[in-house]
């Protein structure tokens, strides 16, 4: 069974490979490194884009929590995250040898080209953006998708986040699923709430998701590889998906104030 992946550079994902990457034959591997505006024009020229978009209010809220995360909650949950995915003094880096392609968009044709070259059974997704037809479908047994959320009430970005904003934190879990043209739509392999503790925050309960995500995607991959994988969707369940722009300063504050609360409750 060939598998390839296509994954991003953040400790949790660079965790889920090493999980994959010790327990069967890798292929291949995609890295996908978009880049960033670095010079203040280019700057000027996304939030330009971003007001026309959503409007003056809106991207103010959006560019706020950007500049609060940074200064104030990036550090603490990276640092957080690599204490629980790689304790101790153990080094955030792949373990193991697998020929890399690095694109800055997971669907350039030179994925597609690379790829093609491996012919992979199964392509696993470790934390990219959306992919496209062209390239999830070059895996002759489907294309699994590890997110870290329970589908389809948390589709797309900060799944964690906005099941807690919303009081559900038995909706805080993770989901493998196939891909599909859709985000996070496609049917359901395996799922499972991880439980919230007043011990918990955003990191260790991401933490969490990525621990058992690792060991529900290699259950994914043994019922495909064995002939007997299950699927399904859940019917008459509303579905939602929050876009990285709904979350902005003021739903942060308002966050903080209800997970307090929350924990105070458990």
């Amino acid at each position: 069974m060939k598998i390839a992946i296509l994954t991003s550079v953040t400790s949790a994902n660079i965790y889920l490979v090493n999980s994959l990457t010790s327990r069967y034959k890798v292929v291949a591997k995609v890295i996908e490194r978009r880049s960033r505006p670095s010079t203040m024009k280019e700057k000027m020229a996304v939030r330009s884009r971003l007001i026309q978009r959503y409007g003056l209010l809106k991207t103010l809220n959006k560019l706020l929590y950007n500049k609060y995360r940074s200064w104030m909650v990036e550090l603490h949950q990276s640092e957080t995250l690599k204490q629980e995915l790689f304790p101790g003094k153990a080094e955030v880096a792949y373990t193991h040898e697998v020929p890399t392609l690095e694109v800055e968009n997971i669907n350039d044709s030179s994925c597609v080209d690379f790829l093609s070259g491996y012919a992979p059974d199964i392509i696993a997704v470790c934390g990219t953006t959306v992919i496209k037809a062209q390239v999830f479908k070059l895996a002759k047994k489907g294309t699994i998708n590890i997110h870290s959320g329970i589908i389809p009430e948390y589709r797309s970005a900060d799944p964690i986040f906005w099941a807690l904003y919303n009081g559900e934190p038995d909706k805080v879990g993770v989901t493998i699923h196939y891909v599909d043209e859709g985000i996070d739509t496609g049917p359901i392999i395996h799922q499972k709430s991880v439980g919230v503790t007043k011990e918990d925050d955003l990191a260790t309960l991401y933490a969490k998701c990525m621990r058992t995500g690792a060991e529900l995607m290699s259950q994914a991959i043994e019922d495909i590889a064995g002939g007997t994988v299950k699927t399904y969707r859940k019917e008459g369940v509303e579905g939602r998906a929050h876009f990285h722009m709904d979350l902005g300063i003021w739903e942060y504050m308002v966050f903080q104030r209800r997970f307090k609360k929350l924990k105070s409750s458990l």
